[in-house]
């Protein structure tokens, strides 16, 4: 379906949201968050990226709205949905409407090539995605161009329908996508109460984010949506590539960062080089070394948090205040202690646990983690291991001071096979996709 109206989805419309029955009480799914800051906030920008700047208001209007004209297209709880825009706007808009739907979000990195885009529609068996026109002819699917007038033009009437909004805290809200060792494409589903636990849990150790927070990455990435999701968790805003205060303009503001992405930053820093950012967040795998001590030279005070997320890259399994972390000899660095609600271990190749100090394969599991995994290809039936831990890919240890300490990778693996039937996961029997070890 390719849908055409009037207003884009990243402009500012008048008028106050309509009230919504989840911003009475305490948000306890991802769209409830969001509608609980509208309702106090409506007329503050939530994303500025590109063109004109978003307000909470408009966003939950048009959300609203565009989730009805879902609903009667046949969009139903635990109906996987893509999100394929070229800004954050857009890709707000978009994830608010399938949320509140009770559908899973597939959010698309901005620059996935049509291969890739095959791969992520096979494994999550879409048959709808929300993209911007640069994107429609990767896709062989029903689409609704979201920067196009004429698509606005038909939402705009729509009474927004009264089984809205359709979401719960057990409900799959997300699933993120990665390249897989074999080249293949992996999935990690989030429920809302996941996504709300790793939110709060960032909130609490960065702080509210007064001036906003920056990220250079296109929509769709994991970094983005980090980013994305602390802004709205403070009430403040996202600055995206796009936004006038993009680049080295952004001092002063928080800025999410990918490791090598702020090493390259760093490298290109130096004397006469605008200030650092005020809180520099950097989340993905393990820091590079030296990265730290670089950081402290050049902006001694910009704090720097670490979070180390090795899977899907939004969802941290430890967190770190490197501001004066120690850091180890060249090739070890410094992971921070497990976040809340996660549950980190160090094992030997046969699954036993491995006392601090020895160096082994690093696991996870938790609420505060993705609790299932697919893959394309899949053809295994469907087992239920909520709970069950998840491996990292990376070798590590603990140290004497309790912190966790990431040595390098390990070797490429292939796991074991999922279903990749999306229904199965979201309606009582997830898959399995990794093995869980001895002991777990």
């Amino acid at each position: 379906m390719t849908s055409t109206g009037g207003r884009k989805a990243g402009g500012v419309s008048g008028g106050r949201p309509a009230k919504r029955s989840r911003t009475a009480v305490p948000p306890v799914t991802v769209d409830g968050l969001f509608g609980h800051v509208a309702a106090r906030r409506p007329g503050e920008v939530v994303v500025a990226d590109g063109g004109r700047p978003l307000t909470y208001g408009a966003a939950q209007q048009n959300a609203d709205r565009l989730a009805s004209v879902m609903l009667r297209y046949g969009v139903q709880l635990g109906d996987p949905v893509l999100v394929h825009t070229a800004d954050h706007a857009q890709s707000l808009v978009a994830q608010l409407a399938v949320l509140a739907l009770g559908g899973v979000c597939v959010p698309v990195p901005d620059l996935c090539d049509a291969r890739d885009a095959a791969r992520i529609a096979e494994m999550s068996g879409a048959t709808l995605v929300l993209c911007s026109g640069v994107h429609r002819e990767r896709w062989p699917l029903d689409a609704m161009v979201l920067d196009e007038e004429r698509t606005w033009a038909r939402i705009a009437p729509v009474r927004v329908d009264g089984s809205l909004p359709r979401s719960s805290p057990d409900g799959v809200a997300y699933l993120l996508t990665e390249r897989a060792d074999d080249g293949g494409c992996v999935g990690h589903l989030v429920d809302h109460r996941a996504w709300l636990l790793a939110a709060g849990a960032r909130l609490r150790r960065a702080g509210r984010p007064g001036r906003g927070v920056w990220t250079g990455q296109p929509p769709g990435g994991a970094r983005g949506l980090a980013a994305l999701w602390w802004a709205v968790s403070a009430g403040s805003r996202l600055n995206g590539p796009a936004a006038p205060a993009a680049g080295r303009d952004h001092a002063g503001a928080a800025a999410v960062y990918g490791p090598q992405e702020y090493a390259k930053f760093l490298a290109g820093s130096g004397p006469g080089a605008p200030a650092g950012p005020g809180t520099a967040l950097v989340i993905g795998g393990a820091l590079p070394a030296g990265l730290v001590e670089r950081h402290r030279a050049l902006f001694p005070y910009t704090r720097l948090l670490a979070e180390f997320s090795p899977r899907d890259g939004a969802m941290p399994w430890t967190a770190a205040d490197c501001t004066s972390a120690h850091v180890g000899a060249s090739g070890v660095s410094g992971a921070g202690s497990a976040v809340p609600r996660v549950r980190v271990t160090v094992r030997d190749e046969e699954g036993r646990p491995l006392p601090a100090g020895s160096t082994g394969q690093i696991w996870a599991a938790g609420t505060a983690l993705p609790f299932d995994r697919l893959c394309d290809g899949c053809r295994e039936p469907a087992v239920s291991h909520r709970g069950s831990l998840t491996y990292s890919g990376y070798l590590g240890r603990w140290g004497a001071d309790g912190a966790l300490e990431v040595t390098g990778r390990t070797a490429p693996r292939t796991p074991a096979r999922a279903s990749s039937a999306l229904a199965c996961a979201t309606h009582g029997a997830p898959t399995r996709a990794c093995p869980v070890p001895t002991g777990a």
